[in-house]
C-alpha cells in the first residue's frame, strides 16, 4: 500500500486524535476516558455546552461548577476544548452572544472549532446546507422541515458573525474509514458559498458509540493507518458506552489505546493537528466544486452501510 506523504512533526509515523462530543456527559460517565488518555499521552479535543440543556438531550454544562472544575484540569492537561453549541435546544442571539463570552470568562479563550448540535436551529450552514448539489437539493426536498438558520442575518438564531470571528474550524462530514485523510486529503478548507460566516471546515472518522468506535479502530486499522502514513479524527461520544454504571471502562478502548500509545504516533488536539494540515496546504485553500461532490459521494456511502450495519 503506498504511503502517503505527509512529513509529521518530530519524525512521527502518523497522527490520531479524537473528537469527544458532550451529549451525555457527566464526570462519573466520561473522566475515566480522559485518566487512560492522559496516561498514554494522548491529547484529544472534547466539546463543551456553556448552557444546561433545554430539550431531549441531557448533559453537563459549564454552569455546573463541578464540571467546569473537571473542564479546567483537562485543559491544564493539555487536552481541548471546543463549542458544541452554547446548548442543546433553541437559543436566540443574546443567548448565544452571551454564552460565546461566558465560554471567554470562564475558560479564558474563544471557542476555536465548533461542531454543530444535532437538530439545533443556530447550527450554521446544516441541513441540505452541509452539502452542494445534486445532493443538497435530494435533503432539501425531503428533509425541508427541519431548519437551520444561524448564518441567516435576518434569523433570532443568527451568529454567524461572531463565528467568523473567532471560530476558526468547523466540522462537516463524518465518513466510516479510520484514515480520515483518504477521505478528505485536502482539509482543512474554505467555501466559497460559506465563505461569508465561516471560515475552515473539517472533516471526521464516524466512532459514534462505543461499538462503532471499536469497529474503527483496531489492532488491524492502527495498523493500516500507521503503514499508510495518515491521519485520524475520530468522532465519538464518550458518554455513549465507553465506561459502565460501575465506573469501569471498555476493555477494547483501552487496549487501542494503550496500543496506540505504543505507536509512533502524533497524538494531538485537533486544533493543533488542524494548524498543522493548514500549513501544509496554506490558508486560501478553497475546495472546488468537484472535489466537494467527491466528499457527498463518499458521506451517502457511508450513511448507506452505517445504515446497514447499525440500523441507524
Amino acid at each position: 500500500m503506498q504511503k502517503q506523504l505527509i512529513e509529521w512533526p518530530d519524525n512521527k509515523d502518523f497522527a490520531f486524535t479524537i473528537i469527544d462530543d458532550t451529549d451525555n456527559s457527566f464526570i462519573h460517565n466520561v473522566a475515566p476516558a480522559y485518566r487512560l488518555l492522559k496516561e498514554c499521552n494522548i491529547l484529544i479535543t472534547k466539546t463543551m455546552w456553556v448552557f444546561p440543556p433545554r430539550d431531549r438531550f441531557s448533559g453537563v454544562s459549564l454552569q455546573d461548577k463541578d464540571y467546569l472544575e473537571f473542564i479546567r484540569k483537562l485543559m491544564n492537561q493539555g487536552f481541548e476544548i471546543a463549542l458544541h453549541n452554547v446548548g442543546s435546544g433553541v437559543y436566540t442571539r443574546d443567548e448565544i452572544i452571551q454564552g460565546i463570552e461566558k465560554f471567554k470568562d470562564l475558560l479564558g479563550f474563544y471557542p476555536y472549532i465548533h461542531i454543530n448540535h444535532a437538530s439545533n436551529p443556530d447550527n450554521l450552514y446544516w441541513g441540505y446546507k452541509r452539502f452542494v448539489p445534486p445532493l443538497s437539493w435530494i435533503f432539501r426536498l425531503f428533509k425541508s422541515r427541519r431548519k437551520y438558520v444561524g448564518e441567516d442575518p435576518n434569523s433570532e438564531c443568527f451568529w454567524g458573525d461572531l463565528a467568523k470571528a473567532h471560530i476558526r474550524y468547523i466540522r462537516n462530514r463524518a465518513f466510516g474509514r479510520i484514515n480520515t485523510h483518504k477521505c478528505d486529503p485536502c482539509m482543512p478548507y474554505r467555501v466559497r458559498s460559506k465563505d461569508k460566516y465561516s471560515n475552515y471546515w473539517f472533516s471526521c472518522s464516524d466512532g459514534h458509540t462505543i461499538h462503532e468506535f471499536n469497529d474503527h479502530v483496531n489492532k488491524e486499522s492502527i495498523d493500516s493507518l500507521e503503514q499508510e502514513g495518515g491521519f485520524c479524527i475520530v468522532y465519538t461520544h464518550f458518554g455513549y458506552g465507553f465506561v459502565d454504571e460501575n465506573g469501569r471502562l471498555d476493555r477494547q478502548f483501552e487496549s487501542s489505546m494503550q496500543r496506540l500509545a505504543g505507536r509512533n504516533g502524533w497524538f494531538v488536539p485537533v486544533g493543533q493537528l488542524l494548524d498543522f494540515l493548514l500549513s501544509t496546504h496554506g490558508t486560501d485553500n478553497y475546495a472546488s466544486y468537484l472535489y466537494l461532490t467527491r466528499l457527498d459521494a463518499l458521506w451517502v456511502a457511508h450513511r448507506i452501510m452505517k445504515k446497514l450495519v447499525y440500523g441507524r
